[in-house]
């Protein structure tokens, strides 16, 4: 054995992200193209690609800790953090459901409302669209600082 382990490259949760502060909230929109040539959907459904709905979660997760800057009140809202405690993790599932399949090709829209939620957390409700603006899935999450790596 040689110590050595493979790991796939991160999981691009958006390939494109944009936001706005809005008093006390952050609105997201962050976009995701459903690639069979990701490497993480390598094998996922033999003859489909389907977009798992956890890489939504993540993709909340990503878009929301690249833009909580644009809202300061919300990056205080979540405590102290010093270097390299800036990660954000899934605190809680509040809510989850998945209307549609997200299939190859298929062009998201992550449309994501960040606002404070309990002491220590953020509250997120996505509105997931394909680009003809059917609704696939919807959920609303808690966003809390994770660990340091």
């Amino acid at each position: 054995m040689s110590g050595r382990r493979g790991y796939a490259r991160p999981l691009d949760g958006a390939d494109r992200i944009t936001a706005r502060a809005e008093a006390d909230e952050l609105l997201i929109e962050a976009d995701k193209v459903v690639r069979s040539t990701d490497p993480y959907l390598a094998g996922h459904f033999p003859g489909v690609t389907l977009y798992p709905a956890v890489f939504l979660l993540d993709g909340i997760r990503q878009a929301v800790g690249a833009e909580l800057h644009r809202v300061p009140s919300l990056a205080a809202h979540l405590g102290p953090g010093g270097p390299g405690e800036d990660w954000l993790e899934l605190g809680a599932l509040d809510s989850a459901r998945v209307l549609r399949p997200m299939l190859e090709g298929d062009g998201l829209r992550l449309l994501i409302r960040v606002t404070p939620g309990r002491p220590g957390a953020l509250r997120a409700a996505l509105d997931c669209r394909r680009a003809d603006g059917v609704q696939v899935a919807k959920a609303t999450v808690e966003l809390v600082r994770g660990g340091t790596s």
